[in-house]
């Protein structure tokens, strides 16, 4: 079963994104995670901060968390084109 959405883990103000537009970022999630996005999502999804390390093309030892990861997050989904979210 196809899942459309990325859970956002922890989400407060986000609690997914469209799995569309994570799909360009699928090799930097392998290399991170070892799992497709697909796989992430039906284990329960991503932090802000593993999403952003993927989209940046940040390897798991760059991640830093940082507190205003879900609103970097949030300005990202919004500034897509043909958001549906």
């Amino acid at each position: 079963m196809f899942i459309e959405n990325m859970p956002v883990m922890r989400g407060v103000n986000i609690k997914q994104i469209p799995m569309r537009l994570l799909q360009p970022f699928e090799k930097q999630a392998l290399r991170n995670h070892s799992q497709s996005l697909q796989r992430l999502a039906e284990r329960g999804g991503m932090n802000a901060c593993e999403i952003l390390g993927i989209i940046q093309g940040l390897s798991w030892s760059q991640l830093k968390h940082h507190e205003d990861d879900e609103a970097c997050l949030i300005k990202w989904v919004a500034a897509q084109p043909l958001n549906h979210v």
